[in-house]
């Protein structure tokens, strides 16, 4: 299901919303006298973090620009930060790195079992043939 755009649910009692003079959009906060980037709507239509973004969604706090020069570059209000990489990417490059760690763990409990199991079976089976042997 898509989620509710901004422009759907009105800014909260007390924010207006501006440009400046390059057009970019700010939002300001009357109540505390403070202007932000960040779209005070976002914490209900965006995702929290990017284990919650569905698709090329970045979450709450971070905007993709583009430069002429550098071309796409993403910036992260909450840190105030700017980077080159996509923040999507180093995510996914994580969870994968974590995801190939867990499945290398369990395979090795896998094994593991599998060699307890053998192990179990020959000394199950070991004292019958020894057994064997001693009555012949």
């Amino acid at each position: 299901m898509p989620r509710r755009r901004n422009g759907e649910i009105p800014l909260p009692e007390g924010w207006d919303v501006a440009q400046d003079f390059d057009g970019k959009v700010y939002f300001i906060d009357h109540n505390t006298r403070k202007t932000t980037w960040i779209d005070p709507r976002d914490r209900f239509t965006k995702p929290q973090t990017f284990a919650d973004c569905i698709g090329n969604e970045l979450p709450l706090g971070w905007e993709e620009a583009y430069d002429k020069h550098v071309g796409a570059y993403y910036i992260n209000h909450v840190n105030q930060t700017t980077q080159l990489e996509d923040p999507r990417q180093e995510w996914r490059a994580i969870q994968e790195a974590m995801l190939r760690e867990y499945l290398q763990t369990a395979q090795d409990v896998l094994e593991d079992v599998l060699t307890m199991r053998l192990w179990i079976c020959l000394l199950i089976s070991m004292p019958m043939n020894l057994t064997q042997h001693e009555f012949i």
